[in-house]
């Protein structure tokens, strides 16, 4: 059955179940996202309340605008159904129907509260103590334990905030009407546990609620779906606690891998994987210790999973190598990708210079970089939107989420000539592949205070002051910001998308090299018993047809045969 043209019998059995909470686990590649797009529909189709909306939540914007187009599909072109069938992310979920609408409740602003990312100027006067220094209001990660509210001051930081102190700064930032993350789901809790009208009115808009990858769900976003379901709205889950990589924020996976034995939940396997060839599955059930089966054929072309020795000195070098493997399993370039543990490390595999200065400098660095490297033209433009405000009076609060959303007429306005700038190499954002403390800042400068001279004179905008001291060049490096594509060998270098393990979660790809350093494959052969293992359990089970593992040479000889024991194999040459 390739690609899950029809639905399998397992697939069927939860489709066609009765309107009641199901628990379904779900190996890599089993088809979640057809599954959910089709029990969404049955679910739909049995609900009797016209009124009511059949609710599909995921985790990312890539994973909803999958299923809307699967679900599309399905109902034959149509976005939602006549009667009521929304897919979003749990966050925008709750910001629209809780958090903007109601939230001033909670945080007694006089205003639809606003996201904040943590760079507007305004955030200096919003700090919380942690003891020994002030930290931005927005760094406070803020979850629950024991239905008690924990504050700590980061998401790496095991010691706790006192309660009041760091309740005290979010209220304060509150006030005004702003929410970093964290805090967005803490006033939906708020607001929903101190408002009842309001719960009784979510629950019963939204009655039925069916959440993918719930494998992911943190306690506050536990917290809210308990208090939804004792309030009357029935919720089922689907996931894999093997994919749960998501823990630092305090997704464990507890809540799906106990959610099956509550009273009244339906509980459910899939375990055919539709994805990836036999020997990667077979890889992924050495590893997680489950007996999941592979529906695809070996083709005849190279497949399966290789190492190869790789080392972030020559990456020019192993990049060609990856390139010639994927060559020879006769998948395109732009079908490869290159996966990291994390954001530096992709950075560099990117061709990323790490000097890329301070401040508002450092927001039009990474501006041009994404436009330049990536081709990611919608974060280039978030970024120079956040340099843009770093520039102009404090005052100007809520400016960026504005921005963002876009909607009232002078906001649009300001949008084109921000997209303009971000656009334009020669006018308007310098070259990522100019010398950065020369060249590039030389440019940039000249260029940015022109554009805040028109936003004051065209838009009622007012500058801060020291315009000169906010674009110095301090932290940029005296080489251009990114590499010149196809620097070593023409333009005959390979160049491939490069991106992180967590950003590629539910994608499918073609190809996948794993730039792993040492302890990355060490947790990966311990299996998916901890985070950093189900970090290279997920990397591995994103690949269908060829999956290589970039080894540090100097390890090579120490992990080759724990590697071969799992199924790996040397690339051949």
């Amino acid at each position: 059955m390739s690609e899950l043209t029809e639905l399998s019998e397992h697939q069927k059995a939860i489709v066609g179940l009765p309107l009641t909470p199901i628990s379904v686990t779900a190996c890599a590649g089993a088809g979640k996202t057809k599954t959910a797009v089709h029990r969404l529909a049955a679910m739909r189709a049995l609900c009797q309340d016209r009124h009511a909306i059949v609710t599909l939540l995921s985790f990312s914007n890539v994973a909803v605008d999958t299923f809307q187009t699967e679900y599309g599909r399905l109902s034959g072109g149509a976005a939602t159904s006549p009667y009521g069938v929304e897919i979003d992310t749990l966050d925008s979920f709750f910001t629209r129907n809780v958090l903007r609408p109601h939230g001033h409740l909670a945080m007694k602003c006089n205003r639809s509260p606003f996201l904040v990312e943590g760079d507007e100027p305004f955030l200096k006067h919003f700090t919380v103590w942690d003891g020994a220094k002030p930290i931005p209001a927005t760094d406070v990660a803020i979850t629950i334990e024991n239905d008690d509210w924990v504050f700590k001051a980061g998401r790496w930081v095991k010691s706790k905030l006192p309660p009041t102190v760091a309740a005290a700064g979010i209220a304060k930032l509150g006030k005004v009407g702003a929410y970093h993350h964290d805090a967005g789901r803490y006033w939906v809790l708020r607001a929903l546990r101190e408002n009842p009208f309001l719960l009784r009115a979510l629950v019963c808009r939204y009655p039925h609620i069916l959440i993918d990858e719930a494998q992911d769900i943190e306690p506050v976003h536990e917290a809210v779906l308990s208090l939804m379901m004792t309030a009357g709205s029935q919720v089922s889950l689907i996931g894999d606690v093997n994919q749960g990589i998501f823990e630092f924020s305090g997704a464990t996976g507890e809540f799906l891998g106990g959610y099956g034995n509550r009273t009244g939940v339906t509980v459910k396997t899939l375990e055919r994987n539709y994805r990836s060839v036999p020997s990667i599955v077979g890889i992924a059930n050495k590893l997680s210790g489950r007996k999941d089966g592979s529906d695809r054929k070996v083709p005849e072309t190279l497949c399966g999973a290789y190492f190869i020795p790789a080392d972030e000195g020559d990456r020019e070098g192993v990049l060609k190598a990856f390139g010639g493997l994927l060559d020879q399993a006769k998948i395109t370039h732009k079908n490869g990708v290159v996966l990291c543990r994390s954001a530096t490390v992709a950075d560099g595999w990117a061709g990323g210079n790490e000097k890329r200065g301070q401040g508002v400098v450092k927001a039009f660095a990474l501006a041009a970089v994404a436009r330049d490297k990536h081709k990611r033209l919608d974060a280039a433009f978030a970024h120079v939107s956040v340099g843009v405000i770093g520039l102009l009076d404090p005052d100007n609060q809520d400016l960026l989420a504005k921005i963002k959303q876009g909607i009232k007429p002078e906001t649009k306005a300001l949008r084109r000539v921000l997209w303009r700038f971000t656009r334009e190499s020669t006018t308007g954002l310098p070259s990522a592949l100019l010398k950065a403390d020369t060249a590039w800042h030389g440019d940039l400068v000249p260029r940015v205070k022109a554009l805040i001279l028109a936003l004051e004179k065209d838009h009622g905008l007012k500058a801060s002051e020291n315009l000169g001291r906010r674009l110095a060049k301090t932290g940029l490096a005296n080489a251009p910001l990114i590499e010149e594509s196809g620097a070593l060998e023409g333009n005959d270098a390979p160049s491939f998308r490069v991106s992180t393990v967590h950003k590629v979660k539910g994608e499918s790809l073609s190809g996948v090299f794993y730039a792993a350093r040492k302890n990355d494959i060490t947790s990966l052969l311990d299996g998916p018993a901890t985070e950093e293992g189900r970090i290279g359990y997920v990397a591995v089970t994103r690949a269908r047809d060829l999956f290589v593992l970039g080894v540090p040479t100097k390890y090579l000889e120490e992990l080759k045969p724990k590697l071969i024991a799992v199924g790996f194999a040397p690339a051949p040459q």
